[in-house]
């Protein structure tokens, strides 16, 4: 019998001994701790380190099962082909239109860059949808988002490597910026993840297929479109009239961009548009992240540095455009939010309402299908 030990068989001092029985015997199995560790998930492993190496080696399983399936590659391939494909298809059209001036380079590079983190988020949330639960670390919620984290940004990696080799080619051909190639990797990256959980979340909100594609899709359409549409319909809005004084002693930078000034006299009116109070809404669209990240990277007085500066210049109001608005010098002027920060905590916020609300969901529903069985 397993923990009681077997009486002598022959005559001595321990024939006569009484038998007993080991406490906790067949409880503990120092053997199988890593076994258990691995099945019941990180909680098991006792410290953070634990929970992140148990979550890791989860989320290389769940990422691996994409990484041998052709029509995961398929799908990055024939996606980065297409935005390139967009890309030179919107530039040609344009310029058939007589929209460009002059010969403008990099256009296709700098819209191609803009379309890979649209076509992340799009990936990305079609992985999340597939793979909802990272093995058996989700049983608990810590671990397993940390194992979907980590395994959206494992396949993000995958997608980003072709996508910057493409980049590369296209941006040396073209006279391009190629350090906009880098940024792409890094928002090509965070992109699948973040909308990876996005997916997952709107899976396990549903026992239902249907619905949980139809939650994916209306996500996608307001991040993606919805976004950057409604901006443009309240930018009008945002005009009006404020009180400004005299600028002097104007400093500006190599771009010709104003720095310091120090103001004078009598305040006066001067009209003004308040888009700081919207161009929060389009933060979070992926292209215009991508944009307002490759800005730090890109001159202003570059062809497109101008573009991808914008949504920064919208999210930093009317202040940095007009000196001494309200009659304040630049030394009073509260610090610059990069809006990249805004529109990645903005996206993570919508992940978390989507993905935390379907995990509690997604656990609850074997324990009611269990109390249906048992009253049948």
């Amino acid at each position: 019998m397993a923990g009681v030990p077997e009486q002598p068989r022959g005559p001595g001092p321990g024939r006569n001994e009484p038998e007993y029985e080991v406490i906790g015997g067949g409880l503990i199995d120092d053997q199988g701790t890593a076994e258990r560790i691995a099945h019941d998930g990180p909680t098991l492993a006792g410290n953070p380190r634990g929970v992140f190496t148990t979550a890791a080696q989860v989320a290389w399983q769940d990422a691996r099962t994409s990484f041998t399936s052709w029509w995961f590659w398929l799908a990055c391939v024939v996606g980065i082909a297409a935005v390139w494909g967009a890309a030179a298809a919107l530039v040609g059209w344009a310029d058939a239109m007589g929209w460009f001036d002059r010969q403008v380079t990099g256009a296709v590079f700098l819209i191609m860059a803009a379309l890979s983190a649209m076509l992340a988020a799009v990936l990305g949330m079609g992985w999340g949808f597939r793979h909802p639960a990272a093995g058996p670390t989700s049983r608990t919620t810590v671990s397993s988002v940390l194992a979907l984290s980590l395994a959206g940004l494992l396949r993000g990696l995958a997608l980003a490597a072709p996508a910057f080799v493409l980049l590369l080619i296209v941006g040396l051909s073209s006279g391009g910026r190629i350090a906009l190639a880098g940024v792409a990797v890094v928002v090509i990256v965070l992109e699948t993840a973040i909308f990876g959980l996005m997916g997952a979340g709107a899976r396990a909100c549903f026992a239902g297929v249907g619905p949980g594609v139809a939650l994916s899709a209306a996500l996608l359409a307001v991040l993606c479109f919805g976004n950057v549409t409604v901006t443009a319909l309240l930018l009008p809005g945002t005009t009006g009239t404020d009180q400004a004084s005299v600028p002097v002693n104007v400093e500006r930078d190599s771009a010709g961009e104003i720095t310091a000034y120090q103001c004078v006299g009598d305040l006066r009116p001067v009209e003004v548009a308040r888009t700081e109070r919207i161009a929060w809404l389009a933060a979070s669209n992926p292209a215009l992240l991508l944009g307002s990240v490759g800005a730090g990277f890109v001159p202003t007085d570059s062809e497109f540095g101008w573009v991808l500066a914008g949504l920064q210049w919208a999210a930093d109001g009317p202040s940095r455009q007009v000196p001494c608005l309200g009659g304040e010098s630049s030394e009073a002027l509260p610090p610059t939010v990069p809006v990249a920060v805004t529109g990645f905590a903005l996206q993570a916020l919508v992940a978390a309402l989507v993905l935390i609300p379907g995990r509690w969901l997604a656990s609850r529903r074997p324990a009611a299908g269990q109390m249906e069985a048992r009253a049948s």
